[in-house]
């Protein structure tokens, strides 16, 4: 079944879901880019205000693909107690070998990350394989340029098919985000992807960078719970 994701800016939006969480509750700043990190001391705040109620997520920041750089921030938010750390893959001359040296991170630690693609921005080479080798637990797709554009405007359904395809031949998490609209998430369910995230769809005038509507949150939800009872 299909779960769905509602990503947070603050402790305060976070509180606000408190007594309707999503499947899975993210933490990001979207002023600081597609994938912003919140504060370390903010994100284990509200990983105890969630205290296991529901399955918390974060992101590292956008970076270089700079393995150093890379493991260095996925331990220090690991250590906050999120359950999934999330990074953004963007394309780099050296981004296989980024992912490999990554691998020793991975597989020494008992951290679950998850890579994030992007559909605006796809690496050329082909690299779902080396994120499973190098021990991912799941990757998504995601939009890097917030301009109004939303996951369904850069992929096909038959790229998005493949793509879930491909994740799920692995054995991976496989989650689906992008400015996805409420409108979207029957059409993206039928993917048979394990997660669709929402940031814009959850705020007023659809901006990412206004503060979460409860209201909006409990439509998607609603919606969400609709298009999974047809």
């Amino acid at each position: 079944m299909t779960k769905w994701l509602a990503s947070v800016q603050s402790v305060a939006e976070a509180q606000m879901l408190l007594p309707t969480l999503p499947d899975i509750l993210d933490m990001k700043n979207p002023a600081q880019g597609a994938l912003g990190a919140m504060q370390l001391e903010d994100i284990k705040t509200v990983v105890d205000l969630v205290d296991n109620r529901c399955v918390t997520s974060a992101t590292i920041g956008d970076l270089e693909m700079q393995p150093e750089l890379i493991a260095e921030r996925i331990l220090a938010v690991a250590k906050t107690g999120v359950d999934y750390v999330k990074i953004g893959v963007f394309p780099d001359k050296n981004l296989k070998k980024c992912i490999e040296k990554l691998a020793l991170t991975l597989t020494n630690n008992p951290i679950k990350v998850i890579a994030v693609l992007f559909a605006d921005n796809y690496p050329e080479q082909e690299i779902i394989d080396a994120l499973h080798q190098a021990g991912f637990v799941g990757i998504m797709v995601d939009t890097a340029f917030k301009n109004g554009k939303t996951l369904v405007d850069h992929w096909s359904r038959e790229q998005l098919d493949n793509f879930v395809k491909q994740v799920k031949q692995h054995d991976l998490l496989c989650g689906l985000a992008g400015s996805l609209k409420i409108e979207h998430i029957a059409y993206l369910k039928q993917t048979g992807t394990d997660y669709l995230g929402f940031r814009s769809a959850l705020c007023e005038k659809a901006d990412r960078n206004s503060i979460l509507s409860v209201e909006l949150s409990r439509e998607v939800s609603k919606q969400f719970n609709e298009a999974s009872s047809e």
